[in-house]
């Protein structure tokens, strides 16, 4: 992670940041993806990522825009990346959730820029980490719905 310590200016982004999470259809968006949605195949995910005008459409683009937007400040050095990783585990659970999907995502789509902030958040030497721990968590909860619970 980066060194250096947060600044005032920091913590007022991602305060701003939070507050952007809670609008009501940003909520509605990230239960949807958090919570909601758990494609069993790369297939499942890529037909609602491909399936514009649906609702589920328009809130996995604006759940996994929002995080790469918000990557986006760290990666260009307008938000503390420390800050930025002791304030949010969502981009984290969602790189582990569905990260597995998105390189063969972004070659379909024809589009290699598609999340490359998210993706390189993810990457971070700190994120591996705590991404192999929420990839076992996930993993759990896929083997319970194949067992039908």
């Amino acid at each position: 992670m980066a060194k250096g310590k947060a600044s005032a200016r920091d913590a007022q982004v991602v305060l701003q940041l939070y507050d952007l999470r809670r609008e009501s259809v940003m909520r509605a968006a990230r239960k949807f993806a958090v919570t909601d949605f758990w494609p069993q195949s790369y297939d499942e995910f890529k037909a609602v990522l491909i399936n514009f005008g649906t609702e589920q459409n328009a809130w996995m683009r604006q759940c996994l825009t929002y995080w790469d937007m918000a990557a986006a400040l760290v990666v260009q050095g307008a938000l503390d990346e420390t800050l930025f990783y002791e304030t949010n585990n969502e981009l984290y659970y969602l790189a582990a959730k569905f990260g597995p999907h998105l390189a063969q995502f972004k070659k379909e789509l024809g589009n290699p820029e598609f999340l490359h902030n998210f993706e390189a958040m993810a990457a971070k030497p700190n994120a591996r980490g705590r991404i192999k721990v929420l990839r076992a968590r996930i993993d759990a909860r896929y083997a319970a719905i194949k067992a039908g619970k």
